[in-house]
């Protein structure tokens, strides 16, 4: 699993800027993206068994926390909610269909602000920050 470089102040600023946008309307975009999460993998939705106003607002904020530390790269506490994630029952694939559905919740949001250095911005990040989860979760140490 090759690791991406790191993300230049431009695409932090991009993410951040755009997130500022996305944030502000968060009262809908929780709902938007595990809506198309669950349209995409309806095999996750069991997953999922509590109140899914509170997931999604534990998602959101769980986001704007990785948006606003991009610049000291990927949290430290991303290897501990990577581990909670298994006791979950999430699996190395579900990666890739959440970031998915994040990128196209974002582009449904944002609309003509979905530009494509932003779109590359966030596809980055999202790279950095799930490998770094997937790596800590599921690759043994050697």
């Amino acid at each position: 699993m090759e690791v991406p470089q790191p993300l230049s102040s431009d695409e932090i600023a991009r993410i951040r800027a755009s997130f500022d946008r996305f944030w502000s309307l968060s009262s809908g975009t929780g709902k938007l993206f595990y809506d198309r999460l669950f349209e995409m993998a309806p095999e996750v939705r069991p997953l999922f068994q509590g109140d899914m106003a509170i997931q999604q607002r534990k998602f959101m904020a769980t986001l704007a926390t990785i948006v606003g530390n991009l610049d000291e790269g990927v949290p430290s506490w991303a290897t501990t909610l990577a581990k909670h994630h298994v006791d979950y029952g999430v699996r190395p694939e579900h990666y890739s269909l959440v970031g998915d559905a994040l990128l196209w919740s974002l582009e449904n949001a944002l609309g003509a602000e979905w530009t494509p250095a932003v779109a590359a911005s966030w596809s980055k990040a999202y790279a950095l920050v799930s490998e770094h989860m997937v790596r800590a979760a599921y690759v043994p140490s050697t």
